[in-house]
């Protein structure tokens, strides 16, 4: 990867530069697609057609001064202030073609995740996977040092701990098979490393062991009817952008099973798509 030493436009950021997260093709001679905000280059795979955030920040910038927890309310505060009555529509009449019920994480782990130890990647202050039902043990991953210090509040009386890191880093901690399961809700499409984290989840999990993951999908029929307004495109929070196809791939390459992944956990009428992963 090339490293862009010095923040890119006027948006604050100290950015780098990556290939096609998926396959590794260099896409820097393909012009920014249509999704694409100011500085921020979203781009289409030449190689394989997966569409990503081309300048990602470098992790640094996620840890104190652009953390999730401080930059997700100033991208809500430009939506609203750039589109009130959408914003307000979608917000009190769940403005988005969802006709399916959505899957729950605590019925997918109660049914595909075995007692043990179970750890949230990017945690956040640790409120879900502490309320997770089951008999486990439950620990967490986060970036942002001030969530992660949060979490360890929450997590460490109940017997769990809290790791503070980027996730393949700090999944590479940890000994291997030590988890029965790895919860990835809203995680793995804020990811710039995604193929390292999903064989450091590998890694981290009992044989058995399941990830549950979340990410907004890209395939959905809300982002072709709202496009540049959908509600799954955040600049620069989210950098990987997947569909059901995609998201099959990926996990695969990392030499994961598809446990779940039926067609009402990817419907196009959702901005959403669930998908449980097993490690052989």
């Amino acid at each position: 990867m090339v490293a862009l030493a010095a923040a890119s436009g006027d948006h604050g950021y100290r950015t780098r530069y990556r290939a096609c997260p998926a396959c590794g093709r260099d896409n820097a001679a393909t012009a920014p697609g249509p999704y694409s905000k100011g500085d921020w280059q979203v781009k289409s795979c030449g190689g394989c057609g997966f569409v990503y955030l081309e300048n990602v920040p470098v992790y640094a910038e996620l840890a104190v001064d652009h953390a999730w927890e401080k930059s997700a309310p100033a991208e809500g505060a430009a939506r609203r202030a750039e589109n009130p009555v959408l914003q307000a529509m979608s917000k009190g009449t769940r403005f988005r073609l969802h006709w399916f019920k959505r899957a729950r994480l605590a019925s997918l782990a109660q049914r595909y995740v075995p007692p043990g130890m179970v750890i949230d990647i990017g945690c956040g202050d640790g409120w879900q996977i502490a309320n997770l039902p089951g008999d486990y043990v439950r620990c967490g991953l986060e970036i942002s040092k001030d969530m992660a210090e949060r979490a360890r509040q929450a997590l460490e009386p109940r017997g769990g701990f809290v790791v503070n890191a980027p996730a393949a880093e700090g999944l590479r901690l940890m000994p291997e098979g030590k988890f029965t399961g790895v919860v990835m809700r809203s995680f793995l499409e804020h990811d710039a490393e995604p193929m390292a984290t999903l064989g450091g989840v590998r890694h981290a999990l009992a044989p058995g062991g399941a990830a549950i993951i979340k990410v907004p999908n890209y395939a959905s029929l809300n982002r072709r009817v709202m496009g540049r307004r959908w509600c799954g495109f955040r600049w620069p929070d989210h950098v990987n952008y997947f569909t059901p196809a995609s998201l099959k791939r990926l996990v695969s390459q990392a030499g994961l099973e598809v446990a779940r992944f039926t067609p009402l956990d990817y419907a196009p009428t959702s901005d959403n798509m669930w998908m449980v992963a097993r490690k052989p």
